[in-house]
């Protein structure tokens, strides 16, 4: 467990992911007026492409309906959906009121629900896992180079100390970058045997 090759790259059966989904985030309905009661539309894209649109009814307060079409392909006739989701609140610490959804298949109160071949539930029930779970460890190890980069301000970053951060701060980042970046290449090596002529 946790070898080389140990992620899902390279097995069959990956999980679909909730980053690639059409997603219903209750903290950005907040944030855009959408929990007071009344109709609202929403669309998705993908790299400036549309991927799909839905109305939504709120009751406020109470409950969420999502209204609209699906079909699994082009080859299929579009099913029309019409599902409601219930709304519950939980107090915070210093006054006010948390919303969630209620899971209709579950009941577990979350904050994102999918919309998916004519189902609304959340990540669990259709068995959806983030992007980021489908990584090996040599992905982890990039992922977490590109990481360690992104905060010294990029490849600029990686010779000359970005300007207000502490030179004790920029060594450690450095070392960080370049140990994932090592353990990257050995778990490469490990995976594909060829690579250590490379290095």
């Amino acid at each position: 467990m946790g070898g080389s090759g140990s992620g899902n790259r390279w097995r069959y059966g990956i999980k679909g992911t909730v980053d690639a989904s059409k997603r219903l985030d209750i903290r950005y309905l907040k944030q855009h007026g959408m929990l007071r009661s009344g109709y609202y539309s929403l669309s998705w894209n993908r790299g400036g492409e549309p991927t799909g649109n839905i109305n939504v009814r709120m009751v406020s307060g109470e409950s969420m309906t999502v209204i609209g079409k699906w079909r699994r392909d082009a080859s299929e006739e579009w099913q029309p959906m019409e599902k409601t989701v219930y709304l519950a609140h939980t107090a915070c610490a210093y006054g006010g009121s948390r919303s969630w959804f209620v899971c209709p298949y579950c009941s577990r109160r979350v904050a994102v629900m999918i919309i998916d071949a004519g189902y609304v539930a959340c990540r669990h029930c259709l068995k959806l896992t983030y992007a980021s779970c489908n990584e090996d460890m040599i992905d982890r190890s990039w992922s977490k180079r590109d990481k360690y980069k992104a905060k010294m301000g990029g490849d600029k970053g990686l010779y000359l100390k970005p300007k207000g951060m502490h030179q004790r701060t920029w060594q450690r980042l450095r070392h960080q970058y370049y140990e994932a970046e090592m353990q990257g290449w050995q778990w490469a090596a490990e995976r594909f045997p060829m690579i250590k002529d490379w290095m």
